[in-house]
């Protein structure tokens, strides 16, 4: 058999085996990537509530794989600390989008300074793979709130009628994450105020402003103000204001 038939005899088993070995590289996982839904692409943390993430997977069909059998996944704390981890309680898969969906619960322990970041790793015949690293957003819940008028030494002497105020809502504890507010006025014939805490004095009289957090409305604080100097009576007698000298 002369060199020229032996390759060509051999052609088609080169062929299948290029084949298999095609088929085999594209059944490896060969991307696993963390799919952002809030907060600047970081894991949310709130608590031990459970949360959704969100992994897109190449090639697709691998989606399927990791899902049947979430034993094989896994997170992994950038600090290699087992306190705080997460746990996965359920896998979904979507080969169409490719778009591996993970229901995982936060064990206790998160702080806000934590600095943690998490690794997805999938683990499969003593081979893996690891997504990229995730840091982790800590949600701190207000306990309570106060408000600090700015630039106003007394809050509580008598504020000027047509004059404008800023307040400021203030935190404990400091570090709160969740620190939208709502502000009120008990009476708006006195004083209105707006979503940015400018306080607007209108006329005599008293009014209680009132701060409360929109993630928990009963964390709130309220403060009553007086104003005066505006909508004197003139005396018509005297042709002068009342009280006045």
């Amino acid at each position: 058999m002369n060199r020229k038939t032996f390759i060509i005899m051999l052609m088609p088993l080169l062929m299948l085996a290029a084949a298999c070995s095609s088929d085999k590289d594209e059944m490896k996982l060969q991307s696993l990537v963390f799919i952002p839904e809030q907060n600047n692409g970081f894991i949310r943390i709130d608590g031990t509530s459970p949360i959704t993430m969100r992994y897109r997977v190449v090639p697709k069909q691998i989606t399927t794989i990791l899902a049947n059998d979430k034993s094989q996944l896994s997170f992994e704390n950038k600090s290699f600390s087992t306190s705080p981890s997460l746990t996965i309680n359920q896998a979904t898969a979507d080969e169409e989008s490719g778009v591996l969906t993970l229901t995982v619960t936060p064990s206790e322990g998160f702080v806000h300074d934590g600095n943690y970041a998490f690794s997805l790793v999938y683990t499969a015949d003593q081979t893996g793979f690891a997504s990229a690293y995730t840091p982790v957003f800590v949600v701190i819940h207000p306990t309570s709130v106060t408000i600090t008028f700015i630039g106003v030494q007394d809050s509580s002497q008598p504020l000027v009628v047509d004059n404008t105020y800023q307040l400021q809502a203030n935190f404990t504890p400091t570090y709160t994450t969740e620190t939208l507010v709502n502000w009120s006025s008990s009476n708006t014939d006195v004083a209105t105020i707006d979503a940015n805490g400018v306080l607007s004095i209108l006329d005599n009289g008293t009014t209680t402003i009132t701060v409360a957090s929109v993630d928990n409305p009963q964390v709130s604080y309220s403060t009553t103000i007086t104003a005066t100097g505006g909508g004197i009576p003139l005396n018509p007698e005297g042709g002068g204001q009342n009280g006045a000298e």
